[in-house]
């Protein structure tokens, strides 16, 4: 046998910022949470999540085996800081243009776009996989015999920052996502399901009380005082998960967000507890960092070339015509007349989508110079 001691110190040996055990049991108070969330619809086009509580049994049904579920946590701030302005909840970019202060060699433009922060370095999913196996293969020889293991990272169907909670990881946050008292919110998760049996850890306890600033500065709203996240309205989920149409009226609330938003991660007082990651992976140089050069984008003229592009990075997640999307909506936002000859020519673009919303950013960039407020009663 093996102690948790000695399973959370190879986990740190490897790097993994954070460890801790549960038990591989229903989790009700959760799961019926969760069923009322999709009930509502608030998982958006999210399809994967509809049949989950069918895909939750049938994957605990292969594993009578499970004993524990060891809990990990990998620290993915960096100090990075991005140039520019951040998107406000109240200002309407239909009149206030706001600009990036970046000159870039080699292109004609300092156009960009902001990514959220999760996505700044490598694909996460590949990153902590490598490590995973490595403490599989470190517990393996220290228990000295063949040990039963299921790996996830962020793809399989478990209600992973409830098991985080139930380890002593952190507690869930207003803004849904896991806070730590070590890291803030910065936390990666990742679960290796074991025949192992190991001591569980007691739950951590924790609220955010009062404080509502995640609520008050998500730009649409996606928040709600319970507790849950209408997807539907989520920047976040608009830039990555939405394969379609993003409603007019939430396009100028978006601002310069092109891939994801960190809004109320940002603003979570517990991001003071933040630390700079170990894992150079996951740092901006060794990815795209804090922004894309957005008419940049408009030179990929495939799908395979897409795919190429961004195969080592968590940005693959949006398909070529969905980033197109959100760089139009960007360009319009920001208003600027150079972005026009790029925004014409995806007027001819094999998509439907990026020729629509390429028509719709030249015209919100020739009101906005008009002085004109396209989403003004007046101006409809």
């Amino acid at each position: 046998m093996i102690a948790k001691e000695r399973v959370k110190a190879l986990a740190q040996e490897i790097g993994f910022h954070a460890c801790g055990v549960t038990l591989p049991k229903s989790i009700p108070e959760a799961e019926e949470t969760f069923e009322a969330w999709r009930k509502q619809g608030k998982h958006g086009e999210m399809k994967y999540l509809e049949d989950y509580q069918v895909r939750r049994k049938q994957f605990w049904g292969r594993f009578s085996q499970a004993r524990s579920v060891i809990v990990l946590g990998v620290n993915y701030f960096s100090s990075q800081t991005v140039p520019g302005t951040v998107a406000k909840k109240g200002t309407d970019y239909s009149l206030s243009p706001f600009s990036v202060a970046r000159n870039v060699p080699g292109t004609d433009s300092n156009l960009t776009g902001r990514i959220a922060r999760y996505a700044w370095g490598r694909d996460y999913h590949q990153v902590i996989s490598e490590r995973l196996e490595l403490l599989k293969t470190r517990l393996r020889q220290e228990v000295g015999r063949e040990l039963f293991f299921e790996s996830a990272v962020d793809t399989k169907p478990l209600l992973e920052r409830t098991l985080a909670q139930r380890a002593g990881l952190g507690f869930m946050g207003k803004q849904t996502q896991l806070l730590s008292l070590q890291f803030g919110p910065w936390l990666f998760l990742a679960e290796l399901i074991t025949d192992l049996e190991l001591e569980p850890d007691q739950p951590f306890q924790g609220s955010c009380g009062t404080c509502r600033l995640c609520i008050d500065e998500c730009p649409t709203d996606a928040i709600d005082e319970s507790g849950t996240i209408d997807a539907r309205i989520c920047i976040a989920y608009l830039t990555i998960e939405h394969k379609g149409e993003i409603p007019e009226a939430l396009r100028p609330k978006i601002g310069n967000w092109v891939f994801g938003c960190d809004e109320c991660l940002n603003v979570c007082p517990y991001t003071a507890k933040q630390k700079e990651t170990s894992w150079e992976e996951l740092k901006a140089q060794e990815g795209f960092g804090p922004e894309l050069h957005l008419l940049e984008l408009f030179e990929i003229k495939s799908n395979g070339a897409y795919e190429k592009h961004f195969s080592e990075s968590p940005i693959s997640r949006a398909n070529r015509k969905q980033l197109l999307r959100n760089a139009c909506v960007v360009l319009g936002n920001l208003g600027r007349e150079e972005a026009t000859p790029y925004l014409k020519k995806a007027l001819e673009d094999s998509s439907d989508l990026v020729r629509e919303y390429a028509e719709w950013a030249i015209k919100r960039i020739q009101e906005r110079k008009k002085g004109i407020n396209l989403f003004h009663p007046s101006s409809v």
